[in-house]
């Protein structure tokens, strides 16, 4: 399995859990989020949780990678939910209307919960 700067990854079932470890996405560190978030898409099967507790902030190329992640999933048939957003992360996501394109759950917990749910997520 390979080692990622940006991220960690774990299973548990049919579930990928991708915890960003990077607090700011911006600059440099979004193209090895956006290298390393492709290969996790790539090389997995079933769901993905993307979990942003760790971010407090992101520019707009991150939020594409994420974007660009919620489409490969979606033309793939994949659940993806993006939990744990930090108050300015959500606040992002409010202003530009992201939730109504991706999924997202106030915690892992809650994420996993709603991606066992049939037909969840694939908005």
């Amino acid at each position: 399995m390979p080692t990622y700067s940006t991220l960690s990854l774990r299973h548990t079932d049919e579930t990928a859990i991708v915890e960003v470890l990077s607090r700011r996405i911006y600059l440099k560190v979004v193209e090895e989020f956006r290298e390393e978030l492709n290969d996790v898409l790539k090389n997995t099967n079933g769901a993905l949780l993307l979990d942003l507790g760790k971010v407090s902030v992101m520019n707009s190329a991150g939020l594409g990678v994420i974007i660009a992640a919620q489409d490969y999933m979606q033309k793939n048939q994949r659940s993806f939910v993006v939990a744990n957003l930090q108050p300015l992360m959500q606040e992002i996501f409010n202003r530009m209307q992201l939730g109504t394109l991706i999924a997202t759950t106030p915690s892992v917990t809650d994420g996993l919960m709603q991606l066992q749910e049939p037909q969840t997520a694939l908005a």
